[in-house]
């Protein structure tokens, strides 16, 4: 198992056990990270991204050929 499965896994374990005191504070740490909002500006350029795609002016990719694409910045 890899470190951060296992660091999960513990995670997830703790959690189901820790008391309320315990609970707020890690979410207190982790907040701004678990309740984190997209800014107007990254909406703006997902729809952007999404209309370019679908009119045709941006290169996209199928499933495999992403696939193929990632294998082979592995080697």
């Amino acid at each position: 198992m890899n470190t951060a499965s296992s660091l999960r896994d513990k995670l997830h374990q703790y959690i189901d056990v820790a008391d309320e005191q315990k609970l707020q504070a890690i979410y207190v740490l982790l907040e701004d990270e678990i309740d984190y909002k997209y800014s107007l500006q990254e909406i703006e350029i997902f729809h952007e991204r999404r209309a370019n795609h679908l009119n045709g002016t941006s290169k996209s990719y199928t499933p495999e050929e992403s696939i193929t694409a990632i294998r082979q910045q592995k080697k």
